[in-house]
């Protein structure tokens, strides 16, 4: 199985690639069909090689080019029931912020709604428990791991491979920068996948934004943002 990370925009889409198919996961930002079409020509996949388009959330930079590339690999695509009106709609909702900074950020965004948006897809398939791979010719799963949004999902390989859209983040180098996302629906449901994702047995962590990172620095995040939580309560 080979991972390909694919760059439509400012962040990161994934191609993974078992022995019958290929599977997409995320479809970058509007207008990067021309780049997605060049990546796999690169790699040397088919369109018609690809078999699924998996959504992690419904972000305008996860879906803006998805209605193109949709049309280019001609395969389904998959996001959860939660989200699927958003996609169905072309609709935008900006995330609340984690920290001050991208709470601005969050509500600026919500004026700014119409630069961001996106062209709407009818997806073929609502996901809402764990969703095998198999049929798309990969060994692997798709789960929910809600937090950055309501909807958002992570697909899980059997070699501990973890890719989870923006559940978390690797935006500065040499490992400095925080694995804590800068915006989310849900932070107790956000650390709460975070546990879901080690649990599963992850060792490689593949975020939206930035490169991949060792799972033990997710876990050590955890441990972290558990630790402030417990001495908040203490203080309540």
């Amino acid at each position: 199985m080979n991972i390909f990370s694919v760059r439509l925009g400012i962040n990161n889409a994934y191609l993974v690639c078992g022995q019958s198919g290929c599977v997409l996961v995320d479809a970058g930002n509007a207008g990067r069909e021309r780049k997605f079409q060049g990546c796999i020509d690169k790699i040397g996949i088919k369109p018609e090689d690809i078999k699924l388009i998996v959504v992690t959330h419904v972000h305008y930079d996860h879906v803006g080019s998805l209605r193109a590339i949709k049309q280019i690999c001609g395969c389904p695509v998959a996001v959860h029931g939660a989200e699927s009106s958003l996609l169905q709609n072309g609709e935008v909702t900006p995330p609340p912020g984690t920290n001050a900074i991208a709470a601005g950020i969050s509500r600026i965004g919500g004026y700014l709604s119409r630069r961001f948006a996106f062209a709407p897809v009818k997806p073929d398939i609502l996901l809402a428990g764990e969703f095998s791979l198999e049929p798309f010719g990969l060994s692997g799963s798709i789960i929910h791991t809600p937090g950055h949004t309501i909807g958002s999902c992570s697909v899980l390989l059997p070699g501990g491979e973890a890719l989870v859209g923006d559940l978390a983040f690797n935006y500065l180098p040499l490992g400095l920068g925080p694995v804590y996302p800068p915006f989310a629906w849900d932070v107790p449901e956000l650390l709460r996948s975070w546990q879901k994702i080690i649990d599963s047995g992850a060792t490689v962590i593949y975020p939206g934004h930035g490169p991949p990172f060792p799972a033990h620095r997710l876990k050590r995040a955890l441990n972290r943002a558990l630790k402030i939580k417990a001495e908040d309560k203490k203080h309540c």
